[in-house]
């Protein structure tokens, strides 16, 4: 969320510059098969769209346009 963007803690990168001091996710199996076997998609962005669902999109204009209709 946007308060989390400015709340003070080593681990907000938005704050501080470098990496955080220790691991900020632990993933799973599941997300380590898709790392190394990503889906064949035409699709380099998504935003969330605070629905539960995301918008896809394939260049960087799509993107910004989708990031103003869905978070601004």
């Amino acid at each position: 969320t946007k308060a989390d963007i400015g709340r003070r803690s080593p681990y907000n990168t938005y704050l501080n510059n470098g990496l955080p001091p220790g691991p900020i996710g632990n993933p799973g199996a599941e997300a380590l098969k898709a790392a190394l076997h990503p889906a064949a998609t035409p699709y380099l962005y998504f935003v969330a769209r605070q629905d539960g669902t995301h918008q896809f999109s394939r260049t960087l204009d799509e993107h910004n346009n989708a990031v103003r209709r869905y978070l601004k």
